[in-house]
């Protein structure tokens, strides 16, 4: 019997040691989704009340979020945030381009059974175009998988070696940044014999800016940093390959794409957002709301507003912050309404960069007694998470 070479089974190895953790998870996760169901969630949104401070007032935000997130995977009771900005997307959630991708990879399929690669090909081509059409309102990340994988084999099907092994790669690539591993795919020494002369290995440059300020970039699905319209977000070293990009900014629909960056490439996205058609109801309100000032709201409307806010987003919590000035001295006023209950707090802020933190730090102790730093708060990724693909 013929012994398969070594890098095959290596890869048998890592793709087996991820089917195990694949079916270890599909047995937990009913159990997972349940208790995540039933975790209190909280909305947190910050405003810039100061000319120049949007990009203070998003950095804000996305600590404040971090600090939930990170806290409350360590203690249930703490909320854990919900993607906000997703509420803003009425008006774009139309399934039909999801639809239409099915369409077209399904009919892939039956072409590759016939073995009619040239037509598989331009239906996959196809189907990859509808799916980047509703990018990011809608999203299958099997099915994109799926596509990728196809790719491969209608290429592989119809003698073309080298563009399938780059298809192969391509695939591995994405399915290994949809499962939140980062680094270049050549790291792992399987993939190493297989992809290392590839254009998805190494690394290339991504940039992105938006034509707001005060946004938010997630690079496939996880949150990386924040932009505006002269602030841009660099990754000079993400792995090459296929990324998903999106930009979000409550008020607005959000922004996202599919690209496939080659090693040693940049790639320059510049993200153009769409004011919300339920702006005026669910943004406006909460941008708006005075609290200083002859014309203050009074404390009852203001407390009826965050009830009604929490109501409609079911969330067992809001955080509302606002960067604005006071007597010339940049301040930062955050509102938290729980339990029926409001409450207010202004710090006093600085002009560094993370001059936001010590204000933070002193809201989390007042609020839930105990010491959090926002800088051991930020998410980090995942070099080695387990991933499950199909071996070639």
């Amino acid at each position: 019997m013929k012994r398969a070479p070594a890098s095959t089974l290596r890869l048998r190895w890592l793709a087996g040691a991820s089917a195990c953790v694949a079916a270890l998870g599909m047995v937990l996760a009913p159990q997972w989704a349940q208790a995540e169901a039933e975790r209190p969630k909280v909305a947190v949104l910050v405003f810039d009340r100061a000319p120049g401070t949007a990009n203070v007032a998003v950095r804000i935000e996305r600590d404040l979020r971090n600090m939930y997130d990170s806290a409350s995977s360590e203690n249930p009771k703490i909320p854990t945030t919900i993607p906000i900005e997703r509420r803003y997307d009425v008006g774009h959630l139309s399934k039909s381009h999801l639809e239409r991708a099915r369409t077209h990879f399904n009919e892939a399929q039956r072409n590759l059974e016939a073995h009619e690669y040239d037509e598989a090909m331009e239906q996959l081509f196809r189907a990859e175009r509808f799916y980047g059409r509703g990018i990011p309102f809608v999203s299958d990340h099997g099915l994109l998988r799926g596509i990728f994988f196809y790719y491969y084999l209608a290429r592989l099907g119809a003698g073309l070696q080298d563009e399938a092994r780059e298809n192969y790669c391509a695939y591995v690539a994405l399915t290994r940044n949809l499962a939140g591993s980062t680094g270049p795919i050549e790291q792992f020494e399987p993939l190493a014999d297989k992809c290392g002369d590839t254009k998805i290995s190494g690394t290339a440059e991504l940039k992105v800016t938006a034509d707001v300020d005060g946004a938010h970039v997630y690079v496939d699905d996880q949150a990386v940093g924040v932009i505006g319209r002269d602030v841009p977000y660099v990754d000079p070293f993400i792995p090459a390959g296929p990324h998903l990009v999106e930009v979000r900014k409550a008020g607005f629909a959000r922004w996202g794409t599919l690209v496939t960056i080659k090693k040693g490439k940049t790639e320059n996205l510049r993200a153009k957002l769409k004011e919300a058609k339920n702006r005026a109801e669910d943004f406006d309100s909460l941008a708006g709301m005075l609290f200083t000032g002859p014309d203050a709201f009074s404390e009852e409307y203001i407390s009826d507003l965050l009830f009604q806010t929490v109501e409609r987003f079911r969330v067992a919590e809001i955080v509302l912050g606002y960067v604005h000035d006071v007597a010339g001295k940049r301040t930062l006023t955050l509102f938290s309404f729980t339990d029926g209950a409001s409450e207010r707090r202004d710090y006093p802020l600085t002009n560094d960069l993370d001059g936001h933190r010590a204000a933070l730090m002193e809201f989390w102790q007042a609020r839930f007694q105990q010491k959090l730093d926002p800088a051991d708060a930020l998410p980090v990724a995942d070099r080695w998470a387990p991933t499950l693909f199909k071996v070639e």
